[in-house]
């Protein structure tokens, strides 16, 4: 599926594909097709609207704005993202999370609520006794 389109770029922008072009050893078209691809595969679907931006690593919602998740919070969603669907123990996710503080597992299940009142609840999985797991 190929379509013809013209697109009026600045000085600048041009400057920046040109320069792009030279460092990638691409032709202008296929500088922008990588960028573009890049900017694509740099989201992960969450579910319910929400994604993951890798290159910004923030959380947004479906109207695009940044769901406000705090330093530990995202810590936390870090590691349960990186767990590639499976269940991480309590313990691993406060040494993650808060690094050598001795945090109770009241403080862990507090973060967890918050992070899913600024989500949806179902974007992150409790095991009883065992741990958490990504929802999505």
């Amino acid at each position: 599926m190929s379509s013809n389109v013209t697109i009026d770029l600045t000085k600048d922008m041009h400057k920046f594909l040109t320069s792009k072009s030279k460092e990638f050893k691409l032709s202008i078209e296929d500088t922008l097709k990588e960028i573009l691809s890049q900017q694509i595969n740099s989201r992960i679907d969450l579910g319910k609207g929400f994604y993951y931006d890798k290159v910004l690593k923030k959380v947004f919602d479906k109207k695009n704005m940044d769901s406000g998740l705090t330093k530990t919070q995202m810590n936390i969603f870090h590691t349960i993202l990186n767990s590639q669907g499976t269940i991480i123990d309590v313990d691993t996710i406060k040494k993650n999370a808060w690094k050598d503080k001795n945090t109770s597992i009241f403080t862990l299940r507090n973060m967890i609520k918050q992070i899913r009142d600024k989500t949806y609840y179902g974007l992150i999985k409790s095991h009883s006794s065992r741990g958490y797991s990504a929802g999505f």
